[in-house]
């Protein structure tokens, strides 16, 4: 199970980490405690855009055959294969919440929200995490040409120069972030 994790996050958990030692870096936490707290933080933000593969066949869609399927992987408690079918099939869950352009904007005020406030390392990384994998999973939708899916609640998908535009503006919006932890 572990080798499935490592093999589909890898690129999302090496973004969690570096930002977790760019949080301790810029920030003043020297305290063990903080120092965990940055570092669970930053794991848990890496997986919270997949739980909704997982939420999405429970909420909207009981009875398709990739909800059976996701309810079997879950009752018969095989992770490493729900991981597997998830990342294989995660194309047929359509109107994604957590995957697009709304969840950026309620990201982008709540990762401005929490570095500028004294709250917590855990909230300061999990936030942070969970905006810094929606920029990559933005990305790799730019890639490979599924941005439609990512822009699905505004009318109108823009052109990739406009996709570009706002991933740059989304980084810009995590270093100042970043700067002010």
């Amino acid at each position: 199970m572990i080798k499935k994790i490592l093999t589909y996050y890898k690129i999302p958990l090496l973004v969690s980490i570096t930002l977790g030692i760019t949080i301790l870096a810029m920030s003043i936490a020297r305290k063990p405690l903080d120092i965990a707290q940055v570092f669970v933080g930053v794991l848990l933000g890496t997986f919270l855009l997949d739980i909704e593969f997982i939420l999405y066949p429970y909420i909207f869609e009981p009875n398709t055959e990739y909800a059976k399927t996701v309810f079997a992987y879950i009752k018969n408690k095989d992770f490493g294969d729900l991981i597997s079918f998830i990342n294989e099939h995660k194309d047929e869950v359509k109107d994604k919440s957590l995957n697009s352009i709304i969840f950026q904007f309620v990201l982008i005020f709540l990762v401005v929200f929490t570095s500028y406030t004294n709250t917590s390392y855990f909230i300061k990384a999990f936030v942070m995490s969970v905006f810094a994998n929606s920029i990559y999973k933005l990305t790799e939708a730019l890639f490979e040409d599924r941005t439609k899916d990512w822009f699905w609640a505004i009318k109108g998908t823009p052109k990739k120069e406009g996709v570009i535009f706002f991933i740059v503006g989304l980084i810009i919006v995590l270093a100042i972030a970043l700067y002010f932890v």
